[in-house]
Order: C-alpha cells, then sequence, then structure tokens
C-alpha cells in the first residue's frame, strides 16, 4: 500500500563535533536527557502505596509531587526529540519509558494486584487447568473460554500454582504491545515521519479505560488491531487518504504487493478472526464492523473478508454459547437500540454524590472529550490539505455503534471508546503534528504552537494517570485481603459459601471454582446504608471484611469511615460469627456452627 505522509520527515540534525564544548553535544540530546531526567524524578518520587490510605481521589494524592513531575518531562523530551532529531532509538527508549511511568505505577507501588474481576479469571484459567473443560452453566463468560484456555496452557506450561502473578505485569505488557500495534497501523496510513510517533502516543495517554488488565478484552484487543495491522499493510488499497479511482467502488484495486503476501495476510486475518470468535463477545463484531467500512469505502481488496469474520462469531454464539443465551435471548436482544440505557448504565449510574468520584469521572469525561476534538480537528486538517479523511472517520463512528445494540452491564461507553480509541489516535496525531510542526512566520505564533502540543500531551498524560488509579481506593488490595480469602479456601467444605458484603476483595472464584459458593451480598439484597439485615438474610458460612469494601461504602453511599470494623464487630456480639481471622482491616468471619442451616 502506498504510503501517504502528513508532512515530510524531519532531516536529523547534524551531529556535533565530539570536541566541540559540552553545550553543543547536551542542545543536541536534549530530548535524551530531558527523559533521562523524567526518568530519574520518577524513580525519586516513587513509592510503595497502601491501598487501605486512599481516599474517593483515588492513587492521585498519594503521589509525590517529584513523581508527577516526571509525566511531563517526558512529555517535553517526546517533543523536543521528535522536533530536533527524531531519532528512532531515543523516540523508542522515550515511549517505552512513558509505558511503564504510567502503566506499571500501580503493579509496582501497590502490595498485590489488583481488581477484583482479574482475580475472577485467574481462577477461570484455574479450573481449565486442573480440568481440563469449562464449567458449564456457570458464568456467561464460560461461553466465550478462548483467553481462559490460554491462560491456562500458559501457567500449565510455565509451572506456574496459578496465573495471579500475572496480574501485576498485564497492563505494561498488553499497553505496550497495543501501542507498537498503533505504530504500526499509523506506519501504514501516514509513513514514516513524526505522526507514526505522534499516533502511539495519544493512543498511550489517552487510554484511561483500564481494560488491558488480565482479561479477554484485553487480549483480543490486541488481536484486533494485529488485524487491522495487517489489513492496512496488505490488503488496502489505495492508501486510505488518497482519492479512489474511477470505478475503484465496483472493482477494488489490487494492492501493490506479491500474491503470496496478499494470501498470507488474507490467512492471517482469518487466523484471528477465528480466535476471536470464542475468546471475547464484542471483538470480533468489532473487526468485521471495521472491515465493512473498509469495503463499503472502495478500501478493501478481499471484500468477503468482513462476512467470513462475522459468520465465525455468530457461528461460535450459535454454537458455542449455547448456554449463555438459551432461555435469556430476550434479555440480549430486548436493549437492541435504547440507547438511553447504555448512556444511563454506563455514565449516569456511576455518579455519586461524593465530590472526589464526581472529579475522577469528570477527568475521565474530559480526556475522552479532548481526544475525540483533537481527533475532529485532525480530520480538517487532512481535508485542508486535500487528503480524504472520511474513511478513518466512518471506523471511529462505527466504533460507538455497540452502544445501540447492548449497555454490557454499563460497560459499553467504556469499550466503545477502547475500540475507537485508535482510529481518534491516527487523526489527533495530524492536528499535533501541525502544531508541533509550526510553519509559523512569527517567532511567538510557531514557539506557542509547539508549545500548545506539548501542553496537550503532558496534560492528557497527568490526567490518565489520575483518572486510571481513580478507583484504587476499593480495588486495590493488601497482602492481608489475599491471607483473609486463602484462610477461607483453606477451611471451607464443599458447597459452604464466601460472600462479601459488596464485590471489592479478592474473592471471586478465584480458587476452589464450583465447590466453594462465592458471591457479594450486594448482588442479593441491598445492603448499604444499613448492611445488618442483609447480612442476617444471608449469612454466608464465610464473610471478608475489607477495607476497599469500607471505601466503595464511604464513596458511593455516603457510610461513614470504618462501618466494615463496626459491621463485624455487631454480627460477633450477637453471636452469629466468630472471627477467625484479623490482621488489619482485613476479618474474615465464620457462621457459627449452631447457626448453620
Amino acid at each position: 500500500m502506498t504510503a501517504v505522509m502528513s508532512a515530510p520527515a524531519p532531516q536529523p540534525a547534524a551531529r556535533p563535533d565530539p570536541r566541540a564544548p559540552w553545550p553543543a553535544w547536551a542542545r543536541h540530546n536534549a530530548g535524551p536527557l530531558l527523559g533521562v531526567l523524567g526518568v530519574i524524578c520518577w524513580l525519586a518520587g516513587f513509592h510503595s502505596i497502601d491501598p487501605t490510605t486512599l481516599g474517593s481521589f483515588g492513587l492521585l494524592p498519594a503521589l509525590s509531587p517529584v513523581l508527577l513531575l516526571a509525566y511531563p518531562l517526558l512529555a517535553v523530551a517526546f517533543v523536543v526529540e521528535l522536533r530536533t532529531n527524531s531519532r528512532g532509538w531515543a523516540l523508542t527508549l522515550i515511549t517505552a519509558c512513558t509505558v511503564f511511568a504510567v502503566y506499571g505505577l500501580q503493579p509496582a507501588a501497590e502490595p498485590v494486584g489488583r481488581l477484583p474481576v482479574a482475580w475472577l479469571h485467574v481462577g477461570f484459567a484455574d479450573y481449565i487447568n486442573a480440568h481440563g473443560a469449562v464449567l458449564h452453566n456457570f458464568d456467561a463468560r464460560f461461553s466465550w473460554p478462548g483467553f481462559f484456555s490460554f491462560l491456562a496452557l500458559l501457567t500449565g506450561a510455565s509451572g506456574l500454582k496459578d496465573a495471579s502473578v500475572l496480574i501485576s505485569f498485564a497492563p505494561v505488557v498488553l499497553t505496550g504491545t497495543a501501542v507498537v500495534a498503533v505504530r504500526s497501523i499509523a506506519l501504514s496510513v501516514f509513513g514514516p515521519g513524526r505522526i507514526a510517533w505522534l499516533a502511539p502516543w495519544v493512543f498511550l495517554i489517552g487510554n484511561w479505560t483500564e481494560q488491558d488488565y488480565l482479561s479477554p478484552q484485553g487480549s483480543t484487543f490486541l488481536l484486533l488491531l494485529a488485524g487491522l495491522a495487517v489489513t492496512f499493510r496488505y490488503l488496502v488499497r489505495p492508501g486510505l487518504l488518497q482519492p479512489l479511482p474511477t470505478g475503484a467502488f465496483l472493482r477494488p484495486v489490487v494492492p501493490d504487493n506479491t500474491p503470496m503476501e496478499r494470501i498470507f495476510a488474507l490467512g492471517l486475518v482469518l487466523v484471528l478472526g477465528l480466535a476471536l470468535a470464542p475468546s471475547h463477545q464484542l471483538s470480533p463484531y468489532m473487526l468485521a464492523g471495521l472491515l465493512f467500512v473498509l469495503a463499503i469505502c472502495g478500501r478493501l481488496w478481499a471484500r468477503w473478508l468482513p462476512f467470513v469474520v462475522l459468520l465465525a462469531a455468530v457461528v461460535w454464539f450459535v454454537l458455542g454459547a449455547r448456554d449463555f443465551w438459551i432461555g435469556q435471548l430476550h434479555e440480549i436482544t430486548g436493549s437492541i437500540g435504547d440507547l438511553s440505557s447504555s448512556v444511563n448504565q454506563g455514565f449516569e449510574q456511576r455518579l455519586s454524590d461524593n465530590a472526589g468520584r464526581e472529579d475522577m469521572l469528570m477527568v475521565r469525561v474530559g480526556i475522552t472529550v479532548v481526544v475525540g476534538a483533537l481527533a475532529g480537528l485532525g480530520a480538517i486538517v487532512l481535508r485542508r490539505q486535500g487528503k480524504r479523511s472520511l474513511t478513518l472517520v466512518l471506523m471511529a463512528i462505527t466504533a460507538f455503534g455497540l452502544a445501540v445494540a447492548q449497555p454490557y452491564g454499563g460497560e459499553i461507553l467504556i469499550r466503545c471508546y477502547l475500540f475507537a480509541l485508535p482510529l481518534f489516535a491516527l487523526l489527533a496525531a495530524v492536528l499535533l503534528n501541525e502544531l508541533l510542526s509550526a510553519g509559523f512566520r512569527r517567532t511567538w505564533l510557531r514557539r506557542g504552537a509547539i508549545t500548545v502540543g506539548a501542553v496537550a500531551l503532558a496534560g492528557l498524560m497527568l490526567g490518565d494517570v489520575a483518572a486510571r488509579g481513580g478507583n484504587d481506593a476499593y480495588v486495590a488490595f493488601t497482602r492481608a485481603d489475599i491471607d483473609a480469602v486463602q484462610k477461607a479456601y483453606d477451611i471451607a467444605r464443599d458447597g459452604q459459601t464466601l460472600d462479601t458484603v459488596a464485590a471489592y476483595a479478592p474473592v471471586s472464584e478465584w480458587q476452589r471454582l464450583g465447590e466453594v459458593k462465592q458471591a457479594s451480598i450486594e448482588s442479593t439484597c441491598e445492603p448499604f446504608p444499613n448492611p445488618d439485615p442483609c447480612v442476617h438474610k444471608v449469612h454466608p458460612d464465610f464473610l471478608v471484611l475489607n477495607a476497599a469494601q469500607d471505601a466503595y461504602g464511604q464513596i458511593y453511599y455516603g457510610m461513614k469511615a470504618g462501618w466494615m470494623t463496626g459491621l463485624g464487630d455487631r454480627l460477633i456480639s450477637s453471636g452469629l460469627y466468630t472471627r477467625v481471622f484479623a490482621q488489619g482491616q482485613s476479618q474474615l468471619l465464620e457462621l457459627t456452627s449452631d447457626l448453620r442451616s
């Protein structure tokens, strides 16, 4: 595919004479030096974080100002290197450091793996590893077992006890790989140059969604990006920004590569589509939809390709996911076209009266709006340059079409933004490139445009750090939380119940899947603001209490700090429970033996 560049690649600056004074050498290497300074600030300001001390503003107030300074320094380092030398090795190192600084912060600073659902996925993989099959009629996610099967294979082959050790590594690995994929897509669309570096940076610092944890959506998103990268590189002709030749809608132009390359690319995209079908509920339909846009716009050479990808997803849904949809097909199809339901569950129900919680939500909304606005302005810039941006715009809009189909448990808007983000990043990079190229005659205009571009990158990065840690008061755990749950697994008998008040503890089927019944009381009874009646009504055999649930009650329902400890004390004094484990704010209560039903 012929690449179309929005601006010529900058010429590397002449290397200074090694015998020249050190200021000349420093100016030539200002980008890497600023990057090193950013890394030093990050390391100097880094410290471990106790999740029990976090409040409604999440991780941000617990971070050192020195560490926070590292993020604008890395953004400025990237801009300086991009404008002066654009050396691949320097930009790669700065980008790699930024990936770790943003996505490795929580895994490095917090004591154990975070997010309850990540521990649930560990339990799913552990069950498959132990039994060689899924547990039917247990959980809808088992109807798409591709990721869990791969995770089971990985842990079994590596000799790991379970996949819990991978929870902390997942965000850095998944996002780092996604950044590489977005750069590959940008190279196919724009060719080498500044835009091909700016696009992965917009993706990197605009991805607040936290879907890059140990999950099917995190891994299948990489497969989707890989499918797009291969398609753009080998199966699209002419380039996305070039005008279509006469008759291209009826007879697609053959890509400028060999038949073997096209056959290999087709086979690879088909394999990726087949791998997506049994691995995630949304990703295969998203890939098919994006391929349909390419076909409709006359860009895709093999126009039958999206039909095959869609067919694979539909066949798996009908046959492989039969346990999921039998008996509840109306619930699945009943919300099709109900956009208000998606908006209500995805945004309005996440609001609370807590100022910190609302501020964190506004940060996420703000990042989304800024990235979307940059993309829209980038599309206008392309049009003014005489290039075609309609295909990219339609692909980005298509990603939000899922919101019309399903609320997806209140997460559909988050998933839509994630699917659209790579396309937004391509368009936003065009605008940022215009700002950083700064072809204005007046010096103050040129410097002002460069400053605006650098500030936009730095601001998005700081917002991303704040947004990603905004929920850490109730989704991050301590070692004592793990020990409390482990104690329950050690002493519980088959068929007994292990519950939490709210679903914020690493309890979710982490071990003994199908043997010990695990749930949250909140899923069957409304425990807030008075949890005691619900606990007495449900009376699980074991009850886990921890600081994460305490913070959740404070942030969402205005409960007083320490309400969880008070609940435990009242349950014990009433004779309903006895305490079998206590460490810090983590407790495990066992139902009194003579009260068991």
